[in-house]
């Protein structure tokens, strides 16, 4: 047995004691803790790993994440409890974060660089870097990052004096932050477009044991694989009618839903077309035909005069507001969905299935969580919170003994 889920309603105590008595029989373990990213669904991460810091539980030598992951992250490796919690809950949940009606109106994206100035040695919420850097006397750190030219994962040390660019990099969201991120001569987007959980690059640096910390439920019967762009779409869809309102518009909200479900009927079609290898990346005429569709359709549907003289789309981007990437008539933003829905499925068949040598296990929600990638209610952010803590307490009834036994970071520590 070489792989173990592990949430409130996945809770099998037979397993448990199983894949116990297998870690029992080992030694000099490598362990890495990877940490999923998915905005402010990341306050379940911040619980789990609350839930270690308050046990001193760290056997880990590698930790990997990305966006919010690597964000989690940071404040594990620098012992500052509670600090997620609080970022997310009173950082990422204000307008000067973020704000959907002043996105829609194409006034101000998704304020990442205020975010991280906020956490800046310098800043409000202040990343430790000293105890970081001593944190990681014996460890390794990186955060994932995809590079824009070739859409690829890339590993990038943290607590560098480069930090800043790092995690910008890495939490740099398609659509949603539209600054460019620029590095060794190379633009990079979020790290979740090409290994939204980063298990693989733990196993290719030696990991024998792999801990992910994952911000969606285990459902392997039915492939969910609900990412940041179905979430954005989702958060449309339920402020749409609000914000129409606050813009003093008058048109037909059913108007506009209808073309709104034709696109989201043909981004479904796409997304199963690119799970099922039906459609290659490679092959940018076919979907540009089918967007420069979608442009004729929203345009002939909606630029007609239904405000007096004024049309919807001098009010909103329409393009932003209904066709879920927000610029899609870029190819690239197709690209980025193509290569996340792939590389989504494929590492979750490789943390269910892990190859010889590597066993897995993943801490996971027990359903879907209350909060969404954007646009939370601070009462859905605590209770994931609350139940990132439960998990994680269970976790470490179960397992701090035996892996802080096990590991050989521990053992070298012990020895040292």
């Amino acid at each position: 047995m070489n792989y173990l889920p592990f949430s409130l309603s996945a809770f099998d105590e037979d397993s448990i004691s199983h894949f116990s008595s297998q870690l029992f029989d080992a030694y000099n373990k490598k362990i890495a803790l990877v940490v999923q990213g998915g905005g402010q669904r990341g306050i379940f991460s911040a619980g789990v790993l609350d839930s270690f810091l308050d046990h001193e539980f760290d056997p880990f030598a590698l930790y990997i994440g990305t966006s919010a992951g690597a964000l989690n992250l940071s404040s594990f490796i620098s012992r500052q409890p509670r600090f997620g919690y609080k970022f997310i809950q009173n950082y990422t949940t204000t307008d000067k974060f973020f704000s959907l009606y002043k996105y829609l109106s194409k006034q101000q994206p998704m304020n990442l660089d205020w975010a991280l100035q906020v956490v800046s040695p310098s800043g409000e919420l202040a990343l430790d870097f000293h105890t970081a850097k001593r944190t990681l006397q014996h460890r390794q750190a990186f955060a994932c990052a995809t590079r824009k030219d070739t859409l690829k994962d890339i590993y990038m040390p943290m607590f560098q004096d480069d930090w800043y660019e790092v995690l910008r990099a890495s939490c740099a969201i398609p659509v949603l932050y539209n600054l460019p991120v620029n590095m060794n001569e190379l633009e990079w987007v979020d790290g979740g477009v090409s290994a939204a959980i980063p298990a693989k690059e733990a196993w290719r640096r030696g990991a024998d044991l792999v801990i992910v910390i994952r911000t969606e439920p285990l459902d392997h019967d039915n492939h969910t694989d609900k990412g940041i762009f179905d979430d954005w779409r989702e958060s449309v869809e339920t402020y749409l009618p609000y914000y129409i309102n606050k813009l003093s518009l008058n048109e037909s909200v059913d108007r506009i839903k209808t073309v709104h479900h034709e696109l989201s009927h043909r981004f479904e079609l796409w997304r199963e077309q690119y799970r099922n290898d039906t459609i290659h990346i490679k092959d940018k005429q076919d979907i540009q035909k089918e967007l420069s569709y979608l442009d004729s359709q929203s345009d002939d549907a909606l630029k007609q005069p239904v405000f007096g003289n004024k049309s919807w789309l001098s009010h909103i981007n329409i393009e932003r507001l209904l066709k879920l990437a927000g610029q899609s008539n870029n190819i690239d933003v197709i690209e980025m969905l193509a290569q996340y829905y792939k590389t989504y499925q494929d590492v979750n068949d490789f943390l269910v299935n892990p190859p010889d040598g590597l066993q897995v296990i993943q801490i996971a929600p027990e359903k879907s969580l209350n909060s969404r990638a954007l646009l939370s209610s601070k009462d859905d952010l605590e209770m994931d919170y609350r139940e990132g803590k439960i998990i994680g307490r269970k976790f470490l009834d179960c397992f701090s003994d035996i892996l802080n036994e096990k590991s050989s970071l521990m053992q070298y520590m012990r020895d040292e």
